[in-house]
């Protein structure tokens, strides 16, 4: 009984993770360290990166828009 129990149990989490949109949320996540990494980046003085520079690519990333889960 707790053999069918598991396998059910086990199908049902392997159907959840296969229905997952894995590229969108590796899309988003890697937006998502590029923002922090501009941030980061523009808060250093010994750059040559300006503010309005990082605001201009972080308006052009928005602009894109990722597609609705």
């Amino acid at each position: 009984m707790t053999q069918i129990l598991y396998m059910v149990l086990k199908e049902t989490i392997l159907s959840l993770l296969g229905r997952v949109m894995w590229k969108a949320i590796a899309e988003r996540m890697a937006t998502r360290l590029v923002v922090y990494g501009l941030k980061k980046l523009e808060g250093y003085s010994t750059n040559e990166v300006t503010s309005g520079l990082v605001k201009d690519i972080l308006a052009s990333l928005e602009g894109k828009g990722l597609k609705a889960l």
